[in-house]
């Protein structure tokens, strides 16, 4: 979850506006100070269906739109360049 955090560059109070849940519970998790329950899950497949499959089981399947974190900004890089 983390990486998801670090590969979008996405702040706790960003996350607490696509998920409603608060910014300092997303805060600790991101210190590592509380674990992620299914409630957290939820939201963020919700707020990132594209990444549903890869917070659950760290794998993607892209044939299915079921994508990483890192896969997403690599493509993004990749559009900008080839533009």
């Amino acid at each position: 979850m983390i990486e998801l955090f670090d590969r979008l560059e996405i702040t706790s109070k960003q996350m607490e506006e696509l998920t409603g849940i608060d910014r300092y519970k997303w805060g600790n998790i991101r210190g590592r100070k509380q674990k992620v329950n299914e409630d957290y899950l939820a939201a963020l497949a919700e707020a990132f269906p594209q990444f549903a499959y890869w917070l659950m089981t760290g794998l993607t399947l892209p044939e299915a739109g079921q994508i990483s974190p890192e896969m997403e900004k690599a493509h993004s890089e990749n559009s900008l360049k080839t533009g």
